[in-house]
């Protein structure tokens, strides 16, 4: 942050500097002005009105370059101010995304380019303009104080009139804004479930709901746009009159002989360069409003804090241990007091009613979710202690649902990191899934698409478990590997099992299917998030026989 605090003043002095010989050498136009008609119109001297039609041109050439060289720095500083904030942005917008109370700040990436668009733009830097605006009036009010109260007064109240739009405008343009991005967000979670929809004939009604939203936010930029038009017109009408009004008191001033016809002329220059600061801001006004939310927004949700660096630990041989753990989701305690212990190479089987907690017991497990009370520990060390870029080369997780990302099936079985092809093949061999994706259009270079719906829900879930396998992890953990498999991959899955416990990797597994129980070196079973058994597999399956058997007697 010390780096980009000096960037960000470094990059405006250099603006502020611009601006400086920009304005001043703009006073060459009212100079000019000046010496054409109060001396080159008498004198008919050609060579007096070549040299000054050759001095100005160079001044407004100046001035061009002067703002091409402005323009390329706001460019600059709206480039570096994205580029550093982007890591920040992108981590604050997956922590919100997984922790327990969520805010749903899904909208980092844009915020950001907009403020990224507004400052390229130069959209808000004509506040830095806003001293000249003094200094041309001081130069008004030497040239002669009525021309400089007249100027002064009509710049009072046409900038009232524009803090009032401002303060208008704020408040109408974001709550557009908000409503416009709430009913995005729902068109966008109705095409994410695009094939629900088609085959439910649920379109009409969407369609219905999203039109009824769009018409209220339409209605309410309306409005701001209503206000906008209205106060800018006023505001242009207060331009005109001042200009107007500058040229008047300058003629009624020379009736006294007080001032010259040239000065006339560049009073009405200098009080147009007053005017276009007020100018920008009326044009770039919702613009910036917009920047400012989001400007607000990032400062809310986005934290700049660097992650403090944590020791480097050597690779785990893979205990993993869990001591009374304890998780609260919306004031209901959904795991209590879970316990259990693994050696490296031990497997543990997870079951339990759909409402059991376990698939959240595996996002505490991995550290996903903090647990409320009781420690995760990796050969001893609690899981929060190891630094994130190496924890997850010894870690493999396959959630419920299969996720691909929308690069290349290598990439992704890579964990979207440089391929090693070597590793890649190795991984989808231990899945299983090495000759199926040789079958594939182009082999491991097929790519994703952005909804992963090309390919079959049991080829994501191999590809999925393939990545889970990669580079040989030290624990792995699967929820529910088999969901959307056939007898075919529920095979691959056992055999992949078996390769773990070869190589000597600690499993955990949630499931309820018999013959991947079987093969758990423990079991644990989950009710209403509360251990209801745990030990030795053989055991907990000869208990739960147990258990069953008086109930089917009784049903019978």
């Amino acid at each position: 942050m010390q780096t980009m605090s000096k960037s960000w003043i470094k990059y405006l002095v250099i603006i502020t500097i611009f601006g400086v010989c920009s304005n001043l050498i703009y006073l060459a136009l009212p100079i000019y002005m000046m010496i054409v008609y109060d001396r080159v119109l008498f004198s008919f001297s050609v060579a007096t009105l070549a040299t000054m039609i050759v001095g100005v041109l160079i001044s407004l050439v100046m001035m061009g370059l002067i703002e091409y060289f402005r323009t390329r720095m706001t460019g600059q500083i709206g480039t570096i101010l994205a580029r550093r904030m982007a890591p920040y942005v992108l981590k604050s917008m997956h922590t919100d995304a997984v922790v327990l109370n969520r805010h749903g700040y899904v909208r980092g990436t844009d915020d950001l380019e907009r403020i990224r668009n507004a400052i390229v733009q130069g959209q808000g830097f004509y506040v830095l303009d806003l001293p000249w605006v003094l200094i041309f009036l001081g130069i008004l009010f030497f040239i002669h104080p009525l021309i400089g109260g007249v100027a002064t007064a009509a710049v009072c109240m046409g900038g009232f009139f524009q803090v009032l739009l401002g303060v208008l405008e704020k408040k109408r343009h974001t709550i557009a804004d908000v409503a416009f991005q709430a009913n995005a967000d729902f068109a966008r979670t109705c095409l994410r479930h695009a094939e629900l929809v088609a085959g439910m004939g649920m379109l009409p009604r969407i369609r219905e709901r999203y039109l009824a939203r769009y018409n209220k936010v339409l209605a309410l930029r309306s409005e701001a746009d209503v206000y906008q038009s209205a106060l800018g017109a006023a505001i242009r009408f207060f331009h005109f009159v001042t200009l107007a009004a500058v040229f008047g008191s300058g003629v009624f001033v020379f009736f006294s002989d007080k001032i010259t016809t040239g000065a006339i002329f560049a009073t009405v220059m200098i009080s147009a360069r007053i005017l276009y600061p007020f100018e920008r801001g009326l044009v770039d006004m919702k613009v910036v409003i917009e920047a400012m939310a989001a400007y607000k927004r990032l400062r809310h949700f986005v934290t700049l804090e660097e992650a403090k660096t944590k020791l480097s630990l050597p690779e785990p041989r893979g205990k993993f241990e869990a001591e009374t753990l304890s998780l609260v989701l919306n004031g209901k305690a959904v795991v209590q007091n879970i316990s259990f212990s693994l050696n490296p190479g031990e497997t543990l089987g997870i079951l339990g009613p759909s409402t059991a907690g376990k698939t959240s017991l595996c996002k505490v497990l991995l550290g996903i979710w903090p647990a409320m009370a009781g420690k995760v520990r990796l050969d001893g060390a609690e899981i929060a202690q190891w630094p994130d870029d190496e924890l997850w080369k010894y870690v493999g997780y396959m959630p419920q649902e299969p996720e691909l990302f929308p690069v290349s099936v290598a990439e992704n079985i890579a964990r979207l990191m440089v391929v090693d092809p070597e590793k890649v093949v190795k991984a989808a061999q231990k899945a299983g899934v090495h000759e199926m994706i040789l079958k594939l259009p182009q082999g491991y270079d097929t790519q994703i698409d952005q909804t992963g719906k090309n390919l079959a829900a049991g080829q994501r879930q191999l590809i999925s478990l393939a990545r889970a396998l990669y580079d040989d992890p030290k624990l792995v953990i699967l929820d529910e590997p088999h969901t959307h498999l056939d007898d075919l991959g529920f095979t691959k899955v056992l055999h992949a099992l078996q390769s773990l416990k070869q190589e000597n990797s600690t499993t955990i597994v949630v499931t309820d299917r018999s013959n991947l129980l079987k093969q758990m070196d423990k079991l644990l079973v989950m009710n209403e998030g509360q251990m209801a058994l745990y030990g030795p597999g053989k055991e907990v399956l000869n208990q739960l026989a147990n258990r069953q058997q008086p109930q089917q007697a009784a049903g019978v």
